[in-house]
């Protein structure tokens, strides 16, 4: 539906749901991305529930698992087009778009961003689809499936990139219409159906480490499983490359960033990831499990296999034992990071690794109620004990 940075592949989530979770369950990701887990939870008969601090992750997991149909879909784009009247007022769009798109794809997006309603389920589902076609490459023949210039789908080059690259390779603007190319994508992707059973399914903007009040706005209580991809340690800034995407949700990336800005050190990566275990520990069944996704990285300058770093810190400190750490055995061409090269994509290494871990019994459990510091070689933590 749309590209998203740091994804991981439907098999990593899928086996987890499969060995880990009961039929008809319910799988929480709470950093859901582009909702690659809610889908395959959906397609193995679970209920589905997603969080995620990123308004642009919200808006294509929502869109992912809405009760939909392609004829109501359609219809909707017919009644959206035949309400259009022209020419939009664009004086509080920014000018760096009228590089990236020609004035009357402009005008039909500014319509678009302002009419279209996340609340219903055709609108969630086009506002998702929308992204994805927001920006990309035109084909060998000219053609192009995207509303703007030829340009990466992956990310968004930043203005003052895309205007040296117009400038430089003699770009035209095409008058693109957005209408048309929605239908032609929304029909794509439905080409095969729509998810059934998603009913139930929730997507929500929210905080990871404060799960049991997510789940109340959900109107759960307890999961059966969390599967999920942590954020990277310090590697991606989703705002800044998702300016294009995050002005049509009406965000701006710098402050995208600042929120989704806390896990740039080994440190402070440590004391989140423990934040959120102690979360998890609240909405999670006995015995349940939590899969997570974690990417090697590169430390002062070595190699350094991050879960395993993570479960030699945080064991005794959060209501989990360990139930295995395996390798992840993707194709590493297909990794994200890999379009900056090796001197750009900071920390990131092609390696992955699954943790899974189990959630204790609650007799007595140890929780971290302050901030964790560093010292030398010992974590200093303050805490207290929960019946």
């Amino acid at each position: 539906m749309c590209s998203y940075l740091g994804c991981f592949p439907p098999a990593v989530p899928r086996r987890i749901i499969d060995q880990w979770t009961p039929p008809g369950g319910v799988v929480l990701d709470p950093f859901c991305g582009s909702g690659t887990s809610l889908v395959e939870a959906v397609l193995l008969g679970r209920k589905a529930v997603g969080v995620d601090m990123n308004p642009l992750a919200v808006a294509i997991s929502r869109a992912k698992v809405q009760p939909i149909a392609l004829g109501d879909v359609l219809y909707r784009v017919q009644d959206l087009a035949a309400q259009y009247r022209g020419a939009e007022d664009l004086s509080s769009v920014p000018e760096d778009l009228s590089i990236i798109f020609h004035a009357r794809t402009l005008s039909q997006l500014e319509y678009l961003r302002r009419t279209l309603n996340p609340e219903s389920a055709e609108d969630a589902f086009l506002i998702g689809a929308l992204l994805g076609i927001m920006h990309g490459k035109f084909r060998k023949g000219g053609g192009s499936a995207y509303l703007s210039i030829d340009m990466p789908n992956t990310f968004s080059m930043s203005p003052e990139y895309v205007r040296n690259f117009v400038r430089k390779n003699g770009l035209r603007q095409v008058p693109v219409d957005a209408f048309g190319k929605l239908a032609e994508r929304s029909r794509w992707l439905m080409r095969e159906g729509a998810l059934s059973n998603v009913s139930g399914s929730v997507v929500l903007q929210g905080d990871a480490t404060d799960l049991r009040a997510q789940l109340r706005r959900a109107g759960a209580e307890r999961v059966d499983a969390i599967v999920t991809s942590p954020p990277y340690l310090g590697v991606l800034r989703y705002g800044a490359f998702n300016w294009i995407r995050l002005w049509f949700l009406g965000f701006k990336p710098a402050s995208v960033d600042r929120t989704l800005d806390s896990t740039d050190s080994l440190e402070r990566y440590l004391s989140f990831i423990i934040s959120f275990l102690m979360s998890a520990g609240e909405v999670l069944k006995p015995k349940s499990v939590v899969g997570m996704v974690i990417g090697d990285v590169v430390e002062d300058g070595l190699h350094l296999p991050l879960a395993e770093r993570i479960w030699e810190e945080i064991e005794g400190l959060v209501p989990f034992g360990l139930k295995k750490i395996e390798m992840d055995n993707f194709d590493a061409s297909a990794k994200t990071t890999r379009i900056w090269g090796e001197e750009k994509k900071g920390r990131a290494t092609p390696r992955d690794r699954i943790m899974v871990l189990e959630r204790r019994p609650s007799e007595k459990i140890v929780r971290t109620v302050r901030t964790i510091r560093r010292r030398s070689s010992e974590w200093t933590v303050t805490e207290d004990l929960l019946p």
